[in-house]
C-alpha cells in the first residue's frame, strides 16, 4: 500500500534496496547456527540450491519470514557472497561482510543484540569521548572496539573497495546491529572517500548533539533510520543522545517520511509514544516493509 503521503518519500534510496538489506539484516541473526556458508567463493544461488535439493530449506528452524527472505535474496541477488565474517567471542560481537555482484554492492550487516553480553553493552550508557566534543554510547563503542574488531573492518573495507572503486557502500543492521551500523559508517567515512548510505532498523540512540552535527556534515554519509511506530528501542537512551538522519516510520498499513528531524525531536522517540516491545521484532519490521512501498 503507497501511503497517503504521496509526496513524502525518502530522498533517494529505493524501497527495493532497503528490503534487500533487511533480508539479510534478519539472516545475519541465524548465521552460523542455521545457515553456514563454508566457502566464501559459494554464491547464494547455490547455497539455496543445495539445500532445495537436499530438502533442508523448508525444515530450517526459522521464521517464514527468514526462509521467504534467504530465496529471495538468492532470486534478487544470485551472485551474493559471504566475504568475511567476524564472530568475537569477547565481545559477541558478529557481523559479516557481503559482496553482490549483481547490484554492484558491498554491504557491512551488524547482528543485533542476543546474548546477555549484548545486553551488557547495550546497558552501557556512559557516553565515550571520541573527538572534538563529539561523545557516543560507551557499550557500543567498546563492543565495536573489542580486539580491534573496528581496524579489521576498516581495514577489509579498504581493500574491497580498492578492488572494486565503483562498487556502492551499504551498512546495516537492526537493534543493536542498527546502532554499531550507524556508529562504524561514520567511523568508515573518515577513512574512505566512496559514499557510503548506512540503513539501520530499529536504532537506538547513538551519540550527543555534537556527535549529531558531525555526521550530518559528512559529504560522503548518507543515514535512513526504519523504525516502527512505537518500537520501544528506538525512544532509548533518552538523556543528551540524539538520533541522526532521515526517519522513515513504518506503520500496519502506511509510512511516513521525516527529513531534516521534521518531527517532535524529544515526543516522537519518548516512552510516551514509544513503548511496544512486539514493534521491535525484526520479522515485523520486514511484514510492515513488504506492505507498505514507496
Amino acid at each position: 500500500m503507497i501511503s497517503e503521503l504521496e509526496e513524502n518519500k525518502p530522498s533517494t534510496i529505493q524501497h527495493d534496496t532497503v528490503v534487500d538489506l533487511l533480508r539479510i539484516t534478519m539472516l545475519v541473526y541465524n548465521y552460523g547456527k542455521n545457515i553456514v556458508v563454508e566457502d566464501e567463493n559459494q554464491t547464494v544461488e547455490t547455497f539455496v540450491g543445495k539445500m532445495r535439493e537436499a530438502g533442508t530449506l523448508e525444515t530450517m528452524k526459522v521464521s517464514d519470514a527468514r526462509k521467504e527472505a534467504l530465496s529471495e535474496i538468492a532470486e534478487h541477488a544470485p551472485s551474493g557472497k559471504v566475504h568475511k565474517f567476524i564472530s568475537e567471542p569477547t565481545t559477541d560481537l558478529q557481523v559479516g561482510i557481503t559482496t553482490n555482484d549483481d547490484d554492484k554492492r558491498i554491504c557491512v550487516v551488524f547482528r543485533g543484540s542476543e546474548s546477555k553480553s549484548d545486553w551488557y553493552y547495550d546497558l552501557q550508557i556512559r557516553k565515550r569521548h571520541i573527538r572534538d566534543g563529539i561523545y557516543v554510547h560507551g557499550g557500543f563503542y567498546d563492543q565495536l572496539y573489542g580486539n580491534d574488531v573496528c581496524k579489521k573492518l576498516i581495514d577489509e573495507m579498504k581493500q574491497l573497495v580498492e578492488a572494486n572503486p565503483d562498487y556502492q557502500i551499504y551498512i546495516t543492521g537492526h537493534s543493536l546491529g542498527a546502532a554499531l551500523s550507524t556508529l562504524f559508517g561514520f567511523l568508515l567515512s573518515h577513512e574512505v572517500d566512496n559514499a557510503i548510505t548506512v540503513v539501520s532498523f530499529a536504532s537506538p540512540r547513538v551519540g550527543n548533539m555534537e556527535w549529531r552535527k558531525a555526521f550530518e556534515a559528512k559529504s560522503n554519509l548518507t543515514h535512513y533510520r526504519i523504525a516502527n511506530n512505537r518500537d520501544v528501542v528506538t525512544a532509548f537512551p533518552m538523556y543528551k543522545y540524539k538520533h541522526v538522519g532521515e526517519n522513515i516510520r513504518l506503520f500496519e498499513d502506511t509510512f511516513a517520511v521525516f527529513s531534516n528531524y521534521s518531527y517532535n525531536t524529544w515526543y516522537d522517540y519518548s516512552l510516551f509514544r514509544c513503548w511496544s516491545i512486539s514493534d521491535h521484532d525484526c520479522d515485523l519490521y520486514y511484514k510492515r516493509l513488504l506492505k507498505n512501498k514507496w
